[in-house]
């Protein structure tokens, strides 16, 4: 096996993680607060609680994306959604399906197709775009491979076949000419990491990252999320976090570094997940119930993270309860709610919409397949629907079996 470098983690108010990636050398070192400026901190105990956090304060009105429905395109999930150059992109990992829709919301066509043959994928999960050379990397789960699409003609292109390691693969980010892929595993061995990097032209691992004691409370299990742990991920810098980990990394062309450290006395602590997975078993039988943590009022899965132009939101577990904040990164407030309500489109709005991509104009929230009949029953058949919204005709159209609506909202002018 490959040599991973040293992770230190905290023992005082701030102890980071440094060299995520092993390398020849294994470089390892720490990092504190008060050495490392670059370093975001956020510090939930200190945060302001609010009953709601709200779209309009931080965002204008939404542009509103009625995503076409017709038997070429029904979407069950979207496990993963990316727009480049005027497209939206949507894997959907239920059906499968990788579809292309235009920025109206029509329907413009699927990109590849599920079965076994040449350039056809299996089980895909994620996916990641060359902004650059207008290619896609599709990842293939069953087959440990990206599959290559252009994004200009849509044909297949090639497939980077990677060597198993582990158990299961189902995240993928290219960055420099690099695949970064998670990695789980069946057992408890102290020696698990989280990420392997690997190189794109010849699909060979180079790199072992995150080792799971120090990243991840010892949690190195194929207990996933129904969408990636790599996020802004059309960017230079996408993030990287783990359910049980208080670190959110940045993924750059040099490697991996720590970007953002959440802190709470409330935290889920290693010695509680070393029990955990004690009690739940490692191996093929392997029980994946977490459940025993919604009691416990303890705070673990950080998700949904989202870059907000001098700002970031992301979700976190408070128990059985689910927990949004949103952090200034120039005046360092940070605000905490049980909701994040999009109060554009109607009053006191609990409909819960996923902010799910952002760039420098704005960002998109998804109203999911399995909210939308709820969303039916409770606005649109009470008449409760701003009539003012962006596209209200045919929001006020939408079916139970209608593909997700996306609402794009640009952000206000704030004073820097």
């Amino acid at each position: 096996m490959r040599k991973i470098g040293k992770m230190v983690s905290g023992a005082a108010v701030l102890l980071m993680l440094a060299a995520a990636c092993g390398g020849k050398e294994g470089r390892g070192a720490d990092f504190s607060e008060g050495k490392n400026r670059d370093i975001e901190v956020i510090d939930i105990d200190k945060a302001k609680r609010e009953k709601a956090l709200l779209y309009s304060s931080i965002l204008e009105e939404p542009d509103v994306i009625v995503l076409e429905t017709n038997p070429e395109c029904i979407i069950q999930d979207v496990s993963a959604i990316d727009i480049y150059e005027g497209n939206i992109y949507i894997l959907d990992d239920e059906v499968p399906a990788l579809y292309v829709f235009r920025r109206d919301g029509s329907f413009l066509r699927r990109i590849g197709h599920q079965g076994r043959g040449h350039g056809e994928y299996r089980e895909p999960s994620d996916f990641s775009i060359d902004r650059e050379n207008g290619i896609l990397y599709l990842w293939d789960g069953a087959l440990c491979m990206a599959h290559k699409y252009s994004l200009r003609t849509y044909e297949y292109l090639s497939s980077v076949r990677t060597k198993q390691s582990g158990y299961q693969s189902f995240c993928m980010q290219l960055v420099g000419g690099k695949l970064y892929v998670n990695r789980t595993s069946l057992d408890a061995d102290a020696g698990n990491y989280l990420l392997m990097e690997i190189d794109e032209k010849t699909g060979v691992q180079t790199d072992s990252c995150l080792k799971a004691d120090d990243y991840n409370r010892g949690w190195n299990f194929a207990l996933r999320l129904p969408f990636s742990f790599f996020y802004s991920k059309n960017t230079d810098a996408p993030k990287y976090v783990e359910m049980f980990s208080d670190t959110i990394m940045a993924v750059i062309k040099e490697g991996i570094k720590p970007y953002c450290v959440v802190k709470s006395e409330d935290f889920v602590s290693k010695k509680r997940m070393k029990k955990l997975i004690r009690d739940c078993g490692p191996g093929e039988e392997f029980n994946y119930n977490v459940s025993d943590l919604h009691e416990e009022d303890c705070i673990f899965c950080i998700s949904r993270f989202v870059e907000l132009d001098g700002m970031l939101s992301f979700q976190y577990m408070k128990g059985g309860d689910r927990r949004y904040l949103l952090h200034d990164l120039n005046t360092k407030e940070t605000w905490v709610a049980p909701s994040f309500a999009d109060d554009y489109l109607f009053e006191n709005n609990n409909i819960p919409l996923d902010m799910c991509y952002s760039d420098e104009e704005g960002v998109l929230s998804v109203l999911c397949v399995d909210v939308i009949p709820y969303f039916i029953e409770n606005v649109i058949d009470k008449g409760r629907l701003n009539p003012k919204i962006d596209e209200y005709e045919k929001l006020m159209e939408i079916k139970e079996d209608s593909n997700p609506v996306l609402f794009f909202h640009k952000y206000k002018s704030r004073s820097k």
